[in-house]
């Protein structure tokens, strides 16, 4: 009897140590089974060789697979899983989920498990890992229905970087709305800043003109009635008083002009700039007369612009070929490209050209340059189209070989497609010179 009890408490030995190498093997992830929960402990059910490839799937997976029986216990967890909770394989088979699960998160994981297991159910909750991180997670899980094991099968997806990249959408779009309303209060500013110079340039050309006006009056009083009394010299004088007042009236207008570019401006429009040029030259006529200029110019596009605008902007640029010509008689040529969404001009001359150093300072205020310093003028008419051109959303810039001429550029807006053509094709065949 003591021999056949010995022998059968070294079979029970050996069957449990081969039940917890099983059990081993299955926790850590080395053999295919689930464990089931009976009355005296669990049962170790190998899965069927079929069945192979969908546990190399689920370990393939980047998402967290679970398989959890009724009561919410891990009879199954794939690698992603217990890399998620920051745990080993083995601590999570056989734990409850819910002792994973983080306690603010537990009353709708309860009412998750529920729903799960009468069908399917999602949430999003916060887990504990093993390092105490929480983690937030979507759990999505199915019910194969009936008694089966698993009594549920459910997805873990790691919300962490979603978060991330969610709460950082939410602070660009918090600094994008900062830096919409630094935009608008600048504008306001920027507008309220341009009526007080609008109102200031007023007043102070009005200022200004009063005693110039009764200069020049005064002046021109004084030549009509005193001139056969002057000498040589006082003549000389007399001429040098009147040309400069004449001169100051001319700065002063063109200051007042240059102030209210952006303040007077029209609102932007499909302007037909091959009109704008044929007025241009209509302005110009006397001068293209006095010169014996030739212009010509390609086929001129339709633009996005304040047309007022657009013909000072031409009529300065053509005046300036004119006026700064060498022995020759000017040559003009005007022409447009499309780059994108601009119309790039060039109003090119045979003129005096420009010295390398001067072909930035022409277009500030009062500049100009050395080879046209005896020349008519007062220094603003570039200073006026460069400010006009960048209230159009362009830019103006020259290229120019001193004693070869040079070459104006300047960008505008294109306008609609469809407007284009139909202005275009509007004056097929004209071009007018």
């Amino acid at each position: 009897m003591s021999e056949t009890f010995t022998e059968e408490l070294e079979r029970l030995r050996a069957k449990l140590a081969a039940a917890e190498q099983a059990l081993e093997a299955i926790r850590d992830g080395e053999a295919d089974a689930i464990l089931v929960p009976e009355d005296r402990g669990y049962r170790v059910f190998t899965l069927r060789g079929a069945e192979h490839p969908y546990r190399i799937f689920l370990e393939q997976m980047q998402e967290g697979a679970v398989a959890l029986d009724r009561d919410g216990a891990i009879v199954y967890a794939n690698r992603r899983t217990a890399e998620m909770l920051a745990a080993p394989l083995e601590k999570v088979m056989g734990s409850d989920l819910e002792s994973w699960v983080a306690p603010a998160s537990r009353s709708g994981f309860h009412a998750w498990l529920e729903q799960a297991l009468a069908g399917a159910a999602r949430c999003e909750l916060d887990l504990i890992a093993m390092d105490g991180r929480l983690v937030p997670v979507c759990l999505s899980g199915r019910s194969p229905g009936g008694d089966e094991i698993p009594a549920l099968c459910v997805v873990i997806t790691d919300l962490t970087e979603p978060r991330r990249r969610e709460e950082e959408l939410r602070r660009q779009a918090e600094l994008l709305a900062q830096a919409r309303q630094e935009l608008e209060r600048q504008a306001a500013e920027l507008a309220r800043s341009n009526a007080e110079l609008d109102q200031f340039a007023s007043v102070l050309a009005h200022d200004l003109k009063e005693p110039l006006r009764a200069v020049l009056n005064y002046a021109r009083l004084f030549e009509e009635r005193c001139r056969d009394r002057l000498d040589a010299r006082g003549e000389r004088f007399l001429a040098h008083i009147l040309a400069g007042a004449e001169r100051l009236d001319r700065m002063i207008e063109g200051l007042l002009e240059f102030s209210r570019v952006t303040t007077r401006g029209r609102p932007l429009a499909p302007t037909d700039a091959e009109a704008v040029f044929r007025q241009a030259c209509a302005d110009l006529r006397a001068l293209i007369e006095q010169t014996g200029a030739s212009i010509t110019h390609d086929p001129l596009p339709v633009v996005l612009a304040d047309e007022t605008q657009l013909l000072r902007v031409l009529e300065n640029l053509l005046a300036n070929a004119l006026k700064f010509h060498g022995a020759e008689p000017p040559r003009v040529h005007v022409r447009a490209q499309r780059r994108q969404r601009h119309w790039v001009f060039a109003v090119s001359d045979n003129g005096v050209g420009i010295e390398p150093q001067e072909q930035e300072r022409i277009f500030a205020p009062f500049q100009r340059g050395q080879a046209h310093a005896d020349c008519p003028g007062d220094g603003l008419g570039l200073a006026i189209a460069r400010r006009i051109v960048e209230r159009h959303g362009g830019k103006i810039w020259v290229e120019s070989t001193p004693g070869r001429g040079s070459t104006f550029y300047f960008s505008i807006p294109a306008a609609a497609e469809a407007v284009a053509h139909k202005a275009h094709h509007a004056r097929a065949g004209h071009r007018p010179g």
